[in-house]
């Protein structure tokens, strides 16, 4: 019921402040701070549940912008998130890069006309891509940076 689901996702919330970043998504956002390439977060959760763990893992270091899902009308797989955070970094949509591990977010990454990197996690690998154009799927830092940011 709701209680418990209110409940598991408390203690999600809770306990997520204790886990290490994913280390593709740590170098990444190294390499774009160091190159002064902004960074959004577009997130179908409520802002002040995401904010402790952003915190705890130095997000604020290198996110300039959080989307969450009271600054919106619809949350993904609608793009409204995905619009906001690029309007909101001044960037036109087809310049920028989503990277998503659910098909929910990454098909609102692309209906906003962003390209996107699907990296799976334990949690969504069993998800069905099938039906997503995504433009790279679980690859790693040097993958990235070598298809995406260099030439």
């Amino acid at each position: 019921g709701s209680e418990n689901k209110d409940k598991l996702y408390e203690e999600h919330h809770l306990t997520s402040t204790t886990l290490p970043m994913i280390d593709t998504i740590k170098s990444l956002m190294a390499f774009l701070k160091q190159r002064h390439i902004p960074m959004a977060i577009a997130t179908s959760s409520v802002k002040t549940e995401i904010m402790p763990t952003f915190k705890a893992l130095g997000l604020d270091d290198y996110i300039e912008v959080v989307v969450g899902r009271e600054d919106v009308e619809q949350v993904k797989p609608d793009p409204e998130l995905y619009l906001s955070a690029v309007q909101q970094l001044n960037y036109m949509p087809t310049q920028c890069l989503a990277i998503e591990d659910s098909v929910n977010g990454a098909t609102a990454a692309i209906a906003a006309g962003l390209d996107v990197i699907v990296n799976t996690n334990k949690m969504t690998s069993a998800q069905d891509f099938s039906n997503v154009d995504y433009v790279a799927k679980d690859i790693d830092y040097d993958q990235i940076v070598a298809r995406f940011f260099t030439k």
